[in-house]
């Protein structure tokens, strides 16, 4: 990665090693059939995104960054519905996820909140080779706060609550 201005007292770099560990998320769920047609489905589980806290940026021939952001663990759940008669079904889901930071730690470059998602799916099949599915997730965002100090300047302030909608769809045909 080429890089350029990382300061006035480093030396030049002209690559640099970022280190990134992605979190393990152990997670558990049940399934229970309510009739033939329905089941609802359970899940709750943790993200160690402790391990996501500290990024260590080497710049090669200057010195080794760390940044720690101070992320604890989150923690998820979640509940769904599917009925499926014949050659069609659908499905609708609700799930939470905690912070993995608190306010005073939180950072502009990755503002990061609670998360609470909803989702919905109907599917069928056309024929014996072909099969259709649409589906949709809405995800919300909470409502971000940051309140920190750096380098002797304090700052404060809110985030509105950030909604983002992912649409798609499926055509399976079976050669």
């Amino acid at each position: 990665m080429k890089s350029r201005n990382l300061g006035a007292l480093t030396p030049p770099v002209n690559s640099m090693d970022i280190s990134w560990d992605n979190p393990q998320t152990p997670e558990a769920g049940l399934s229970y059939k309510l009739t033939d047609e329905k089941t609802l489905f359970f899940n709750a589980g943790r993200e160690d995104l402790s391990d996501f806290s500290d990024n260590e940026l080497d710049f090669t021939g200057a010195a080794v960054v760390t940044l720690d952001r101070n992320w604890e663990d989150a923690r998820h759940s979640g509940i769904a519905l599917a009925h499926i008669v014949n050659r069609e079904g659908y499905s609708a889901g609700l799930s939470y996820e905690s912070s993995p930071v608190d306010d005073d730690h939180r950072t502009f470059d990755l503002p990061v909140d609670e998360l609470y998602r909803l989702s919905a799916t109907y599917s069928w099949t056309g024929s014996q080779r072909q099969d259709f599915s649409l589906g949709g997730s809405l995800m919300m965002f909470g409502d971000t706060s940051i309140d920190n100090t750096v380098h002797g300047v304090r700052v404060e302030c809110d985030f509105d609550s950030n909604y983002v909608l992912f649409l798609g769809g499926t055509l399976g045909f079976v050669f």
